[in-house]
């Protein structure tokens, strides 16, 4: 069922303001806390964050009932994802494109051997790449062109720092996502579902549309964060894909500090968001129950 129009108005009413933009914020986050996960508690609580915050490297935001109690914080920078560069794809396509010409042309019997023998003993990795030869004819010469612009690139770079990768795609980091425990019994209060957590409700209702504003303001394609999940049955990883729709990509990479480290990268496309919000309102109500999570 939908959600209705006083449940909706429930969550209008929700205040999500920049920390540093008061005093009263500043103190407010020093009654914040989170038995399951203390970092985040002391993270924001720390005059770091609001430094951060203030300097613009970092963006902090509090989430408070219009009473002014704080249920949520959560903080957003820019990010970039990527697909790495395949340069054993890269290698393998020149040894096996030399391969197949020596076997085409009038070579000697010797390096036509050389060649057979190549690519025998290859066929599996060659396969796992192009499974037939047209395949291997419309990407080989496309590879062969990268590799040599890879070898002359790294010839020309002074900056040893510099990471090649093959794409790269805008996004935006969820740096922290935490609810204050403090809040739990204020939010069952609430005339809303008893099976609608806190952090599900906030994340589409309050992140999300400062997520699609940002999209209006520049190029961005992708959403992710870090999971810091330490529980044997991946529980808040799972919660994080079930509940709000992140996956743990296959292809895509990040680069992760030394902060996260431990953590699971999870991420999804932000033009699915923004259909997954309109799923949420859709089917807001609903009869289970679940435990706090965020």
């Amino acid at each position: 069922m939908r959600i209705t129009q006083q449940q909706l108005e429930i969550l209008d009413s929700f205040q999500v303001e920049r920390l540093h933009v008061s005093v009263d914020n500043a103190l407010l986050v020093h009654s914040f806390a989170n038995a399951k996960n203390p970092i985040l508690e002391d993270k924001i609580k720390q005059e770091d964050s609001l430094l951060r915050d203030l300097s613009g490297t970092t963006a902090y935001y509090l989430v408070k009932t219009q009473n002014g109690e704080l249920l949520l914080y959560f903080s957003l920078k820019c990010g970039e994802l990527y697909v790495n560069l395949d340069k054993h794809k890269m290698d393998l396509a020149i040894q096996t494109y030399k391969a197949l010409n020596m076997l085409d042309n009038d070579t000697k019997l010797e390096e036509q051997e050389k060649a057979y023998n190549f690519l025998e003993q290859n066929i599996d990795e060659i396969k796992k790449y192009w499974p037939n030869i047209d395949a291997f004819k419309i990407d080989s010469s496309n590879l062969v062109d990268k590799k040599n612009t890879y070898l002359r690139e790294l010839q020309e770079e002074i900056n040893t720092n510099m990471q090649r990768v093959l794409r790269t795609y805008p996004a935006i980091e969820i740096v922290e996502f935490c609810a204050n425990d403090k809040a739990r019994s204020i939010w069952r209060s609430l005339d809303l579902p008893a099976s609608r957590r806190m952090g599900e409700c906030i994340f589409w209702h309050c992140i999300v549309p400062k997520l699609q504003a940002i999209q209006e303001l520049i190029g961005c394609q992708y959403v992710y964060l870090f999971a810091a999940d330490s529980t044997i049955d991946r529980f808040l990883e799972n919660y994080y894909k079930e509940v709000l729709k992140f996956e743990k990509p296959q292809t895509l990479g990040a680069n992760k500090p030394q902060y996260d480290f431990k953590c699971s990268f999870l991420c999804q496309e932000l033009n699915n968001v923004l259909k997954e919000k309109e799923n949420f309102y859709n089917n807001f109500n609903i009869n289970e129950r679940q435990d706090d999570v965020v």
